[in-house]
């Protein structure tokens, strides 16, 4: 978990980067364990429904602030079958009240894994932590900001047992040299299955955008797997979709599997929070193949359409995204993916889906 004030690759092309890799996982192991090839289950002790007690301060160059306490709960949830998860806390003290996030991403390539967070506060990802568990104990690091200074964060995940772990956050102004501890949890579990029940309160501002999205969908898609060089060769798949809240007002995260024609099972996900300051929505985008986490599209809904854009590199080319949702009805709805090499004047597309409801 990650709560501290210092702290794409687009759908399209993460399914068509899987068209041409087969990856077989091993069997589950435990973070006492893990190393090596097991890496990727070493967050299997995470998953459940955990008590929190935790310890904050700020920390700068000029010095170190007062420890604030929380008490709250924390679930965590596995994706892919554990080869990433997520967790959702929530805890209060007397430094207020949060709500957050943390999306855990496993690297197959560099056997390492990804740490990041959000808050309820601007619905954005923080930088990224990397790291790897070794003779139980985890390790990560990464950039934060101090005063507006990069800052070296070190977290560490150490004393894990069935039934509780502990974590904390420190950071270092002189590269590592020396660590200054900042953020400090103690879990203890409560349930062994993550209890992710999101309670649901109507509304009709924009935060509510993503409502028609929830549930169980089948998806037919028409990929164009070389979009600059090959724009009419189309690629047929077919799949599910399956969309929830992490939280009712600011985040959710859609789940697609799909059979490519080669027999290749593709696994991805995105992760949509929403900005209550600019009423925006942010999409993170990630696939169980490469395991990261990129730069999110932005965008909004406007008269039943909603329009996402951001960057991302084809055949070599950086290039603008743009996704745009339409036909939503209470059963259907399509995404349409494009591609523009030349600053938004014309657009060639590389992905439709079509989802309806059921399947």
């Amino acid at each position: 978990m990650k709560v501290t004030t210092m702290q794409t690759r687009t759908i399209f092309r993460a399914c068509l980067l899987m068209l041409a890799v087969t990856i077989g996982w091993p069997s589950p192991s435990i973070a006492a364990t893990a190393r090596g090839e097991d890496q990727q289950h070493a967050f299997d002790f995470h998953f459940g429904t955990w008590k929190t007690e935790i310890k904050s301060r700020d920390i700068t160059a000029a010095g170190v602030g007062q420890w604030t306490t929380f008490t709250g709960t924390v679930i965590d949830q596995p994706l892919w079958n554990g080869k990433a998860n997520l967790e959702k806390i929530e805890a209060s003290g007397p430094g207020g009240h949060f709500q957050g996030l943390t999306l855990f991403l496993y690297n197959p390539e560099s056997g390492q894994w990804s740490e990041q967070f959000a808050g309820s506060g601007d619905g954005t990802m923080q930088p990224p932590t990397y790291g790897e568990f070794k003779d139980g104990r985890g390790v990560f690091h990464g950039w934060t900001e101090s005063d507006g200074k990069k800052v070296l964060e070190q977290d560490i995940w150490s004393n894990i047992t069935p039934n509780s772990y502990h974590y904390e956050i420190a950071s270092s102004f002189d590269g590592g040299k020396t660590w200054v501890i900042n953020f400090v949890a103690q879990l203890t579990r409560l349930k062994k299955a993550p209890d992710y029940d999101t309670h649901t309160t109507p509304g009709t501002g924009p935060e509510r955008d993503f409502d028609f999205n929830m549930g169980r969908w089948s998806t037919r898609i028409q990929a164009v797997l070389h979009p600059l060089s090959s724009p009419g060769a189309k690629s047929g798949l077919s799949g599910t979709h399956v969309v929830y809240r992490v939280w009712d007002d600011w985040a959710n995260i859609g789940q697609l599997e799909v059979d490519a024609p080669d027999g290749h099972h593709i696994e991805d996900l995105a992760l949509r929070l929403y900005d209550r300051k600019t009423r925006q929505w942010r999409v993170y985008l990630a696939n169980s193949a490469a395991g990261t986490l990129a730069a999110p599209l932005v965008g909004e809904f406007k008269h039943g359409v909603g329009s996402f854009v951001g960057m991302d590199e084809v055949d070599g080319k950086t290039v603008l995204t743009r996704n745009v949702w339409s036909g939503i009805t209470a059963t259907s709805c399509k995404q349409d993916w494009a591609i523009s090499a030349d600053g938004g004047k014309t657009w060639v597309s590389t992905w439709t889906s079509t989802d309806r409801r059921g399947g």
